[in-house]
């Protein structure tokens, strides 16, 4: 597998992955992701994003902050004293910018910058590792194995991955993706903390990166 990524022949793919189109505002973005690379369709939340640019907020990485975050509705205020002893207690390492605290009410600032809605893990061969590099993201976003090898021998694969509810998407040599199996519908997911945790890891890489996909400072 070329370590190369085209990102047209990759927005192809998750477009057949999505079911044939991607949501308005979407892009394409490969990253380093629970330990594997994942070609990712994501929407930014600019409102945010351009928040954090201009008030120097960093990615937050703390799984333990985030729960108790959404305990807050975002931007609407909430009396200290209803929360609970541990809701406070996770509230308390959480950064400044977070939450507003005034007269004893809680506002959370803190919103996801993005919206994960395709990933797709490449693999040069059908197996069953390429399910679980893909099922990975499962409970986050659409999933889908994008299979750029040869297509003999994935018999079992596309039987295992109809189980599992990740799709498997055929691409290779430049050639149009052919949907082998249709991923699970993504009306599945919510909204929880391993979630939001991975918007903020990919959130960060995108900081990094030379795309300029995020406003600067």
């Amino acid at each position: 597998m070329s370590s190369e990524l085209c990102l047209d022949a990759a927005r192809r793919v998750c477009e057949v992955a999505a079911g044939g189109a991607l949501l308005p505002g979407s892009s394409v973005v490969e990253v380093e992701a629970r330990g594997v690379r994942a070609v990712l369709s994501v929407r930014l939340n600019m409102t945010e994003v351009e928040r954090r640019a201009r008030e120097g907020v960093a990615p937050l990485l703390d799984m333990t902050v985030l729960n108790g975050l959404l305990q807050l509705p975002a931007g609407l205020p909430v009396p200290e004293a209803s929360l609970t002893s541990k809701e406070r207690w996770r509230l308390r390492e959480c950064p400044r910018d977070a939450v507003e605290r005034s007269g004893g009410l809680l506002v959370r600032r803190l919103v996801s910058p993005l919206e994960v809605d395709v990933a797709v893990t490449r693999a040069r061969r059908p197996g069953r590792s390429a399910l679980v590099r893909a099922g990975r993201f499962g409970a986050y976003a659409v999933s889908s194995v994008w299979l750029d090898g040869p297509v003999a021998g994935s018999e079992l694969m596309v039987i295992e991955a109809g189980v599992y509810g990740v799709g498997v998407v055929h691409a290779a040599d430049g050639e149009a993706p052919e949907l082998l199996v249709a991923p699970r519908s993504s009306r599945g997911f919510g909204h929880t903390a391993a979630g939001w945790l991975f918007h903020e890891q990919v959130y960060g890489q995108l900081l990094g990166s030379s795309r300029g996909l995020l406003p600067t400072p």
